[in-house]
């Protein structure tokens, strides 16, 4: 290969890999030639076709997001400081209401072209150059309409993508009495099922190699045992990971415990479902969180044991008062932990400092949730997760994503150590270049195909058409604001 496909990469401070374990190398070089990098040590002397220079600059690898909602999520921006108090603070049940089984839900009213285009740029953005989505209805698409919106549009911005249209037996809805049911349909779930497995025989490993597979059971709680067995012989034909929402809000636990004595991750384990390639959203609620009144078995062992991974998202919890118990605790048990953003912000950079604070807060203890464990979390546990040795790593023979972040700024002051300043004063602001599979998504803090106006304008304008419905698809009808009070009242100024 000619000298034109080498880049190399002066830093700074430099995230390279021993084979083992990260190391911080300082005035390094990364060489990347075509899509792998070739050379991660202290110098280099061969030709290049590019040069950059990040001596003032953070040089580490692509950061690895296991739990994302793919989209705007109107919904979720307007439930902070509210919500209905019979959830006992769960957030996504406030916006899944509809008026009967089959009236309408906020989704219905989204641009869901816009939402997608708008969170994979942010996810892009904040430093993060793989993403597994979670199955939304509109972001996997269908055999009918080919690959779907999501996929075509991670395909052309570049970015890494885990996705397969989403399934459940059930959905949660609110009645005319505003009371929260699920309505089931075992034949729709096991449809849901096919679909999918057929969409990833048709398109794992689109857009050379960027587009990956995933088997995506929307939920524990709307899942019948019978989809979940299925699921399990489904991605071990196909040789794919499977990811799903497990143990996240109260109303899940206490139904898994009235229906089966078992917690849901207890439940898992006993349907086999739970391995190396399972990647569970949240498990916010296993034995013996303070907040369930149960502390019977020992999930955080059969996590352990089974080689299970939990995608840890705090932020989207603190906002609901809530917290893992604790990150600490997972870690100690042998749990493989890895990092997700959710919903909103999709920052994946902003939300290890959550990850930091909300772990030593739940343990009351400045040691625990330590940097070492949390930026591994993010890079070498997500890779494991996903059966990715090649990536979340600087190493000769790694994919080449990068993610150089700007050092030489006010907000990152003097230090000690360049991680513990990246998780503790930093957000995605300082992303500065974002490289994928050799080819920079991301220069000098901007998208460098996608026009970053035109994504705002069009995502505002959907959002907004879904709280001006707001009335539609609450059981109650009331408007947006009366049920969701803004932080101040409007005023004319006069």
């Amino acid at each position: 290969m000619s000298a034109r496909k080498v880049t190399v990469i002066r830093g700074g401070w430099i995230v390279g890999f021993d084979g083992e374990n990260h190391r911080i190398i300082k005035d390094g070089v990364v060489v990347v030639r075509g899509d792998v990098i070739e050379y991660v040590g202290k110098d280099w002397q061969g030709e290049a076709g590019r040069e950059i220079d990040a001596r003032q600059d953070l040089v580490m690898p692509g950061l690895i997001n296991t739990h994302s909602h793919v989209g705007a999520h109107a919904g979720d921006r307007m439930v902070f400081d509210g919500g209905r108090r019979d959830l006992f603070r769960s957030g996504f049940l406030n916006y899944c209401t509809t008026k009967g089984a089959n009236g309408p839900t906020i989704h219905d009213y989204e641009n869901p072209g816009a939402g997608i285009r708008f969170s994979l740029a942010s996810i892009l953005k904040c430093g993060a150059t793989t993403v597994v989505d979670m199955g939304a209805e509109l972001g996997g698409g269908s055999m009918d309409d080919g690959m779907g919106p999501m996929a075509e549009a991670a395909g052309e911005l570049g970015i890494r993508l885990y996705t397969s249209p989403g399934y459940a037996s059930a959905h949660h809805y609110f009645d005319q009495g505003g009371r929260h049911r699920m309505q089931w349909d075992e034949e729709a779930g096991l449809r849901g099922l096919e679909k999918a497995v057929e969409y990833i025989k048709n398109y794992d490993g689109a857009f050379n190699g960027r587009i990956r597979g995933i088997l995506v059971p929307l939920e524990y709680h709307t899942a019948m045992h019978d989809l979940l067995r299925r699921t399990k012989e489904a991605a071990k034909e196909l040789g794919v990971g499977i990811t799903t929402h497990c143990a996240e809000s109260m109303v899940e636990v206490q139904d898994s415990i009235r229906e089966t004595g078992r917690t849901p991750v207890s439940m898992l384990y006993d349907l086999g479902f739970l391995g190396p390639e399972v990647v569970l959203g949240h498990t916010l609620y296993t034995a013996g969180h303070s907040q369930i009144a149960f502390p019977y078995g020992d999930d955080l062992a059969k996590l352990a044991e089974t080689g299970a991974t939990v995608a840890h998202c705090p932020l989207v919890f603190a906002r609901r008062g809530l917290f893992l118990e604790s990150f600490q605790r997972y870690h100690d048990a042998g749990v493989n932990i890895s990092i997700g953003t959710d919903s909103y912000p999709q920052d994946i950079l902003g939300e290890l400092k959550f990850v930091a604070l909300m772990g030593k807060v739940a343990d009351h203890n400045q040691e625990h949730a330590s940097t070492r464990d949390i930026f591994n979390a993010v890079t070498l546990s997500a890779a494991r997760a996903l059966n990715r040795p090649d990536l979340g790593r600087l190493a000769a023979g790694a994919q080449a994503d990068v993610v150089i972040c700007d050092f030489g700024r006010l907000r990152t002051g003097p230090f000690l150590d360049p991680i513990k300043t990246l998780i503790q004063c930093c957000d995605g602001e300082v992303v500065k270049h974002v490289m994928v599979q050799g080819r920079m998504l991301v220069e000098d803090g901007r998208l460098a195909d996608w026009d970053e106006a035109a994504l705002l304008n069009d995502v505002r304008q959907s959002t907004d058409r879904a709280w001006d419905s707001f009335a539609d698809y609450w059981p109650e009808s009331e408007p947006i604001l009366e049920v969701f009070p803004a932080a101040y009242e409007p005023w004319d100024g006069e």
